[in-house]
């Protein structure tokens, strides 16, 4: 009976001792990165000089913001400074940025205008306000995230696209049609939010009006001289279009198209060098 239960004893050590070597096989194969992993682990990472520029806020402890005016922050990193909008009222600030992610923002004002109860500009100013550091969420570095001392998530935001378009343009078409005249030109100010250029006949203006989503742009009250050519088919062709246009993708480094709706180009410009 003793050997018995000493050899059933050993049979239960033994079985123990696999099964833990087992379990530690297995959490070992767990902690090890496939390549594809790596790969977009390090895709992920986010260069200090990345941050440049205007980013969006689409939601601030945990909360979808809501503004009478595009939730949005511009980093000045030569200056050492953000500025932007809580949804309501303006907001300046100083950035700091340490380490490989480390973020903090100090001295944060805002003008004090009275929001609709609805505008999450308190959230959004408190969410900046608690923010320690930040981490890229998109592999094409278009989303970042601001977290808290904890490492907690406290603010979601995405790299405002439509500054590509900033600058000088030729039209090279108009509606799939191929220019083969004399190109209208487009110069798009993104910081004045103005519009200006050559339509093919006459000189062009009007003001450029952003709605808050990476992609999005509106051209509002085109106008133009009176001047009559000969030929005015590329210009009365452009215009109209060009009033209805909602958004734009980079089909390369030169070249945009400014669509009615996403992925179907109705202006191709090529960049001015």
């Amino acid at each position: 009976m003793k050997k018995s239960f000493l050899s059933a004893f050993a049979l239960l050590i033994l079985l123990s001792t696999v099964s833990c070597k087992t379990s530690k096989k297995i959490a070992d194969t767990r902690q090890e990165a496939t390549p594809a992993e790596a790969s977009a682990q390090k895709d992920l990472s986010l260069a200090r000089e990345d941050m440049e520029g205007t980013w969006i806020i689409k939601t601030a402890e945990g909360k979808t913001v809501v503004g009478d005016s595009p939730v949005e922050i511009t980093f000045d990193l030569a200056g050492g400074r953000i500025y932007g909008n809580d949804g309501c009222n303006v907001i300046n600030g100083s950035v700091i940025l340490e380490g490989d992610n480390l973020l903090r923002f100090e001295s944060l004002i805002s003008t004090m205008k009275a929001c609709r109860p609805e505008v999450t500009d308190r959230t959004v100013l408190n969410a900046l306000n608690n923010t320690r550091s930040y981490t890229c969420t998109d592999a094409r570095k278009q989303s970042i995230e601001f977290c808290d001392s904890k490492g907690e998530t406290i603010m979601t935001l995405e790299k405002r696209m439509v500054d590509q378009l900033n600058g000088s343009w030729k039209v090279i078409s108009i509606d799939g049609k191929e220019i083969t005249a004399e190109n209208p030109t487009m110069v798009i100010d993104i910081p004045e939010s103005k519009l200006s250029g050559f339509a093919g006949c006459n000189r062009m203006f009007g003001s450029i009006v952003l709605d808050g989503t990476p992609y999005g742009i509106a051209f509002a009250q085109v106008g133009a001289t009176r001047m009559a050519c000969p030929d005015m088919t590329t210009e009365q062709a452009f215009l109209p279009l060009l009033e209805q246009v909602t958004t734009f993708y980079m089909i390369d480094n030169n070249r945009a198209a400014l669509c009615l709706q996403p992925s179907v180009p109705a202006i191709v410009l090529e960049k001015v060098q």
